[in-house]
């Protein structure tokens, strides 16, 4: 997870080997929690960084810790979503 300041655990919904491609060794330290799901720790310079990262992988998640890139990563996926609703006039 290199020399970041801040890790994250996250839980993916897909099997380790599939973890691997999404997120390099490089990148994250992998563990298989079942044959459907991988845990990974990543790192990186703040919430917002993590957050955004994570949100670019295109996939499922669940951060599991800690709280401050949960919280980043929902405000970021509500902005997202608010700045694509469609509204009608």
């Amino acid at each position: 997870t290199g020399p970041y300041p801040l890790r994250a655990t996250i839980r993916l919904p897909i099997p380790l080997d599939q973890a691997l491609r999404l997120i390099p060794s490089t990148v994250g330290t992998h563990r298989a929690e079942g044959p459907d799901t991988t845990i990974v720790e990543v790192g990186g310079p703040t919430p917002e960084g993590l957050a955004t990262y994570l949100l670019g992988l295109g996939t499922p998640l669940h951060v599991l810790a800690p709280d401050s890139v949960r919280d980043a990563l929902v405000r970021h996926a509500r902005q997202l979503a608010e700045d694509n609703t469609v509204v009608e006039s």
